[in-house]
């Protein structure tokens, strides 16, 4: 097949991409490589053609389009806390893009989605959350995705496009980068570990977040992509095992036999306490659970750094 990854440069991107060669598909990749051009070598070697490109920037876009059977549509300003900070460039990169890709894939009639949303949709709400529960983004980053969502579902009912929409929880793993500016937990500690710097917990370490090993998603999306089941889907995509952060802390210092410690410091602008999903929509629609422990995630992960750096 002929596929589409938006953001394939990114550490999620990167291995669907390498999943999806593996198979013997052609990738092309749109990438602003604005957070890092370090998974460049790999997209290389795998032979995907990359596309230096903006997905807000319709123009650049548009042509790559042509021919392609399916786009798994990632690319996006993720983190909450870059949203904050840069609510117009998170608007650009999250609604405008994501308008963008569609708007692409209907001038070529590209027949299938699979959009890539987040656990950021759902705010602060407590209990297991429900694909169908009402929705409060709480910055702009989930406000983002949720429109992407919503955008995603009307070019299914005015145009014809076949979809599936997977929201994803806390995905972590190798060719994600500890070292850069907002960077996720699980990479930022191993980095800081390795490092032997003190890792940080903000507020008091007990926020629960479901963490999601890559390999594990990058199975889903696949599934998502060949599944008639999953279409006019939205999916809940999690380990479902939550985990405090001050225990992601312990294991990445049992991990990688470092002593630095963990220190406390102040609460995140946005940052629920916690995001427990309901994952039996994925089990019933996709067959699909996640299969890798933290413990087991977190060293495949810090072992894969320690052959990087």
């Amino acid at each position: 097949m002929n596929i589409l990854v938006t953001g394939g440069a990114g550490f999620i991107g990167a291995n669907l991409c390498r999943a999806l060669r593996t198979r013997g598909d052609t990738v092309v990749v749109i990438d602003n490589l604005s957070v890092s051009e370090r998974n460049v070598p790999l997209l290389d070697e795998i032979d995907t053609q990359l596309v230096r490109a903006d997905i807000a920037d319709y123009d650049a876009i548009e042509p790559h389009f042509a021919g392609i059977d399916i786009v798994f549509h990632l690319a996006a300003m993720n983190r909450a806390q870059r949203s904050i900070e840069n609510p117009r460039a998170a608007n650009a990169a999250n609604i405008t893009g994501t308008l963008n890709v569609l708007e692409a894939m209907r001038t070529h009639k590209v027949p299938r989605v699979v959009f890539t949303s987040s656990s950021s949709v759902y705010g602060g709400r407590t209990g297991a959350l429900k694909e169908s529960d009402a929705l409060s983004p709480p910055h702009p980053y989930g406000v983002g995705k949720l429109a992407g969502e919503h955008y995603v579902r009307v070019y299914g009912e005015l145009f014809g496009l076949k979809w599936t929409t997977l929201r994803l929880f806390s995905v972590y793993g190798p060719l994600q980068l500890g070292d850069i500016d907002k960077a996720g937990a699980v990479a930022k500690f191993v980095h800081l570990a390795n490092m032997g710097k003190p890792l940080p917990l903000y507020g008091d370490g007990s926020t629960m977040r479901n963490f999601t090993y890559v390999d594990d998603v990058v199975r889903c999306l696949v599934l998502a992509s060949e599944s008639s089941s999953a279409l006019g889907h939205v999916i809940n995509v999690a380990n479902i095992r939550e985990v405090p952060i001050k225990n992601l802390a312990d294991a990445v210092l049992r991990v990688v036999d470092s002593s630095a410690g963990a220190v406390n410091e102040p609460s995140l602008a946005g940052d629920p306490p916690r995001n427990q999903p309901d994952t039996s929509a994925a089990k019933q629609l996709l067959g699909y659970e996640a299969e890798i422990d933290l413990e087991e995630g977190v060293r495949r992960t810090a072992e894969w750094y320690k052959n990087v750096i």
